[in-house]
């Protein structure tokens, strides 16, 4: 009687493990074929960003309104001042802030450094 429960519960082990390899080949498969064909639309539209800039316009160290913007939308990394308007990471909520207050112009950036090297605020001047 020991050994035929023995036997049913190894068994059931078995089984068990060959369902969850089953489900796990399966759910690995299925995630493949998303991730290729999502892959494949993407690469057949060749379209990958868009910007109404084109490259020669782009010029290092300037950022646009827009891309200001998108900044503010989100966490800050260092407390940034826009002209003469100094906005603190600690506390920023982009929900409440109030975007009519950057002034519509490209800005170009430049970083404030501590003793050590390290940044502590990026300025935007318009």
């Amino acid at each position: 009687m020991q050994n035929g429960l023995k036997f049913l519960e190894m068994a059931a082990y078995i089984f068990i493990f060959c369902t969850a390899v089953t489900l796990l080949l399966f759910y690995n498969r299925s995630l493949n074929k998303l991730i290729t064909t999502t892959k494949n639309d993407v690469t057949s539209q060749n379209n990958y960003y868009e910007s109404e800039q084109s490259l020669a316009e782009i010029q290092p160290g300037k950022i646009s309104y827009a891309e200001m913007i998108t900044l503010l939308i989100g966490d800050l990394d260092y407390d940034i001042q826009i002209n003469d308007m100094t906005i603190l990471k600690e506390g920023y909520n982009y929900q409440e802030f109030d975007f009519s207050l950057v002034p519509l112009a490209d800005y170009t950036k430049t970083y404030q450094y501590d003793s050590f090297g390290n940044i502590i605020k990026v300025i935007y001047k318009s």
